[in-house]
């Protein structure tokens, strides 16, 4: 099960030694920093977890392809460019990942 909103508060008042109140009025200014740094096409680092960086996905023309039920040839209409945001995790993420049996058991549960 995710971790939700609350739990995040209460976990980050319980170890930033804070009342809940304080907690999610800091949280919540990460979220408009963070927000308003992506809105700017900026890089993002937050802490040694994550890094979000904004990118242009440019525009494809038509092509033409193939159905995989029948075969038939088909036109692929063509897409307009977007931007998305594309989050790297760290070193620090990465070092917490857990072994591949652990991982499996806790996912399969």
């Amino acid at each position: 099960m995710p971790l939700t909103q609350a739990q995040l508060v209460t976990a980050v008042a319980d170890r930033a030694d804070m009342s809940k109140a304080e907690a999610k009025r800091a949280l919540e200014a990460l979220d408009e920093i963070v927000l308003e740094q992506l809105g700017n096409a900026e890089k993002v680092r937050i802490g040694g977890i994550v890094q979000l960086t904004v990118r242009v996905k440019p525009a494809t023309k038509k092509r033409t392809g193939r159905n995989p039920a029948t075969g038939e040839e088909i036109t692929i209409g063509p897409k307009p460019a977007s931007v998305d945001v594309r989050a790297r995790p760290l070193a620090k993420a990465k070092a917490a990942l857990p072994s591949v049996q652990k991982a499996r058991r806790r996912l399969a549960a």
